[in-house]
């Protein structure tokens, strides 16, 4: 168990569990969160939990973080996680981790091209998804059929041996995996034509008995989204990636979150495409 966080001013180093290349954004939005509050809390800097090697499952780090074994955590959101922990309540990532891109075979294409709608896409193609992943559930309950798999990279193989026919990908994950994964299954590539978007907000998330790191960290974020250093971070980080993947030019197939807490605010993300009816939207 790692020791709790001590009192204000007091150095703190704070242990997280998601050190892969994709998380980047929320370790830099979580370190300007705590630069901002420093004067009130003292230093403070945070360090990846040292695992085997292996990459730490969402499962995992929840389980690490309910054993104080790390303290903070950031995953999108759901009614048992905001039961069972803290939340910080301010979405990281405008929205963006629900619109999701399709990632395909370059050969898929073609075949991506004959679709028409929403039921031809639900019928004839196969999608392939990680059942350790808060979000597998929205894609069975909204028809779609989706081949399980337990590891992330294994999908990428999946993908590439044809074993199924597109693998759902964040707007905030895609292009950075193709760069990643490129050398490895050089025929993956973003299918053109459609994206799915659901509501699923990320939080940083703590243990249900630090108040005081949930406050400071909720200080922080509001501190630098009134400074606009939120917005900058943001847009350095994802907003060529909002250009590049045109999404006025693509069908958005909309779908249901039923894990979603009671409750939980939906709004119209600002990078939604212009003439397209945002049907989720709630609040503006």
């Amino acid at each position: 168990m790692v020791a709790s966080i001590a009192n204000a001013k007091e150095h703190q180093v704070l242990l997280y569990s998601q050190k892969e290349f994709r998380y980047q954004y929320y370790q830099a939005l979580l370190r300007q969160a705590l630069n901002a509050t420093e004067s009130d809390y003292g230093t403070a800097e945070i360090q990846a939990y040292q695992s085997n090697g292996s990459e730490i499952t969402e499962a995992r780090g929840m389980a690490l973080l309910q054993q104080k074994r790390i303290h903070v955590t950031f995953v999108p959101s759901s009614r048992e996680r905001e039961e069972l922990f803290r939340a910080i309540p301010i979405p990281l990532d405008q929205g963006l981790l629900g619109l999701r891109l399709l990632l395909i075979k370059e050969s898929s294409q073609a075949r991506f091209d004959q679709i028409q709608n929403e039921t031809e896409l639900r019928e004839k193609m196969l999608g392939g998804f990680n059942t350790n992943w808060s979000d597998y559930g929205i894609y069975k309950s909204n028809g779609l059929n989706v081949l399980p798999a337990t590891k992330y990279e294994t999908l990428f193989k999946m993908l590439a041996s044809g074993r199924f026919d597109y693998f759902s990908r964040g707007l905030i994950e895609v292009w950075s995996e193709l760069d990643n994964f490129k050398s490895q299954y050089p025929d993956l590539r973003v299918e053109n034509r459609f994206a799915f978007y659901y509501n699923i907000p990320v939080y940083f998330f703590v243990h249900k008995d630090s108040e005081q790191l949930a406050q400071r960290i909720e200080v922080g974020l509001k501190r630098i989204q009134a400074s606009g250093a939120f917005s900058k971070l943001f847009q350095s980080y994802y907003g060529e990636h909002i250009v590049r993947a045109k999404l006025d030019k693509r069908h958005i197939i909309i779908l249901q979150s039923p894990q979603n807490p009671q409750g939980i605010p939906v709004v119209k993300p600002f990078w939604w495409p212009a003439g397209i009816a945002f049907p989720l939207a709630t609040t503006d």
